[in-house]
């Protein structure tokens, strides 16, 4: 099975988010575009994982929403990885660092790395994916000119995401969510 832990977009915040990727979209075309419902703020990606791993899995995301506090996060701006004018992922985030979603995505890596799952090269940044392309095109005039009205999303729970490819885009089934804090 493949699986993430993700923080899920309420829906006021996805639909906005998904009205940003549309104005893209309209502008840049090419591309596979993320589905609106599918729209999430990733914490950490596991890739293809043995059932058996999965009671180890479960057991991490409640210690670590556990010991975590609600917090939020600004989503304000465009942009494009690895940079607007090669991009290869478009995405939705903030302007500015978060520390509260940086110290949770330490400690999810700290604890899956624990349990035998290979160290991320980078550290988690918070973003919004809207769109992959498959060949790098300078966008840095296009995400500075569809807007993104600034959306504070409360960052509230934990997410293990299940996700099925298919030939007509992923499917994403919530596998357990823990609220922080509890």
């Amino acid at each position: 099975m493949r699986l993430f832990f993700c923080a899920e977009l309420p829906d006021a915040e996805r639909a906005e988010v998904g009205r940003a990727a549309r104005g893209l979209r309209a502008r840049i075309g090419v591309g596979k575009w993320v589905a609106e419902e599918n729209l999430h703020i990733t914490l950490r990606f596991l890739g293809e994982m043995d059932a058996d791993l999965l009671s180890a899995v479960r057991n991490l995301g409640q210690s670590v929403a556990s010991d975590a506090a609600p917090f939020e996060l600004r989503l304000d701006r465009l942009g494009a990885f690895p940079s607007p004018h090669r991009a290869r992922v478009l995405w939705a985030g903030p302007t500015r660092e978060s520390a509260p979603f940086s110290e949770l995505a330490r400690r999810i890596e700290q604890a899956v790395t624990g349990i035998g799952f290979p160290a991320e090269r980078r550290e988690a940044e918070p973003h919004v994916t809207l769109a992959r392309l498959r060949v790098p095109q300078d966008v840095a005039a296009v995400v500075t000119t569809v807007s993104l009205a600034a959306l504070t999303v409360p960052m509230e729970r934990l997410t293990l995401m299940r996700s099925e490819l298919r030939p007509q885009g992923p499917l994403y089934t919530p596998v357990e969510r823990w609220r922080f804090g509890d």
